[in-house]
C-alpha cells in the first residue's frame, strides 16, 4: 500500500508534470479506496485527500491545458470524487471528507 500512497501523494502535494502522471496517481487512489488499510495508512490517505481538495483550483487549471477540465474523466462515478477535482474546484461537486459523502447534481453519494 505504501507505493500507492506515495503515488497518490504526487497528485495531492507534488508537482503536476503530465496528465498521464495525474491519471496514474488517481488510479492509485482508486486502489487505496478498495484496500484494507491500517489506521495509520487511512489517516495518511485522509491527509492527502484534504491536500488534494485544497489544491483543486491548481489541478483544474492544469487539467484545462489538456482540454475541457469539467468534462475530462466524466465517465468516472461521483463516488470516485478524486477524478472530478475540476468539478470540485468549480463548485459543481462538494465532498465531505468526515462523512465520506459527495454531493453532485442534487444527489448524495457515499464513498
Amino acid at each position: 500500500m505504501q507505493a500507492d500512497i506515495e503515488n497518490y501523494e504526487d497528485a495531492a502535494t507534488g508537482e503536476l508534470l503530465s496528465i498521464a502522471e495525474l491519471q496514474f496517481s488517481l488510479v492509485s487512489r482508486d486502489t487505496l479506496q478498495v484496500s484494507s488499510l491500517s489506521s495509520q495508512e487511512r489517516e495518511r490517505v485522509n491527509e492527502l485527500d484534504r491536500a488534494f481538495i485544497g489544491r483543486a483550483d491548481e489541478v483544474r487549471s492544469f487539467v484545462a491545458t489538456y482540454g475541457d477540465a469539467d468534462g475530462i474523466f466524466a465517465e468516472k462515478p461521483p463516488q470516485r470524487w478524486w477524478w472530478h477535482i475540476a468539478r470540485i474546484a468549480s463548485g459543481q461537486m462538494l465532498v465531505d471528507l468526515t462523512d465520506q459523502t459527495v454531493l453532485y447534481k442534487g444527489q448524495t453519494y457515499k464513498y
